[in-house]
């Protein structure tokens, strides 16, 4: 177990290394609120919150297995290079048991201010895991012009990029995205 979690460390730091853009913020919060539904464990309620003059709501999600759940971090990646779009936030949600579970919540804040969400990605990292699931947007390493890639990751044995398969790309039309399905790599061996 203990090796699951330093691995887990260690591949979360990758992750944010390779992210190329996306950083910690003090711009959003994550609110939670336990509800008790009459269950064995209680509801948690998230609120993803905007910080500054006025606070605002821009999201909410249950967390029903509260038993397993960690911690909660927000990153943003400030121009992603997607026209209309001035900032991507990620918001990734971690449970622990014998592996660790990540959530990942993307959110595209338009220059209009509204709020786009993309598909959730879930992530298990185990004792011998060596892949993960990430957007890539086009400012980023293996991003391509005007589309959002979700890219699966496989790592080598000393955790440096091995390989990158494209699963789906989305094109952006101004507050559209268009899925369009791919399985091809985008880096090899």
């Amino acid at each position: 177990m203990k090796n699951v979690i330093i691995f887990f460390i260690i591949l979360i730091g990758f992750q944010f290394m390779k992210a190329q853009g996306f950083q910690k913020t003090e711009k959003y919060m994550a609110v939670t609120e336990i509800k008790d539904n009459g269950t064995e464990y209680p509801t948690c309620v998230v609120n993803l919150v905007r910080l500054g003059g006025i606070s605002e709501n821009l999201s909410t999600f249950t967390i029903n297995d509260t038993e397993l759940f960690e911690e909660i971090f927000i990153t943003t990646l400030e121009n992603p290079g997607i026209e209309g779009v001035s900032e991507v936030i990620k918001m990734e949600v971690e449970y622990l048991a014998c592996c660790a579970e990540v959530e990942s919540y993307y959110y595209l804040i338009t220059d209009n201010d509204e709020l786009i969400t993309l598909p959730q990605l879930t992530n298990i990292y185990c004792e011998n895991s060596n892949t993960d699931s990430q957007y890539t947007f086009p400012n980023q390493e293996y991003g391509i012009e005007g589309n959002i890639l979700e890219t699966q990751t496989l790592y080598s044995e000393t955790s440096e990029i091995k390989y990158v398969n494209l699963k789906q790309s989305y094109t952006w039309n101004d507050t559209n995205l268009n899925p369009t399905k791919n399985n091809t790599a985008i880096t090899s061996y």
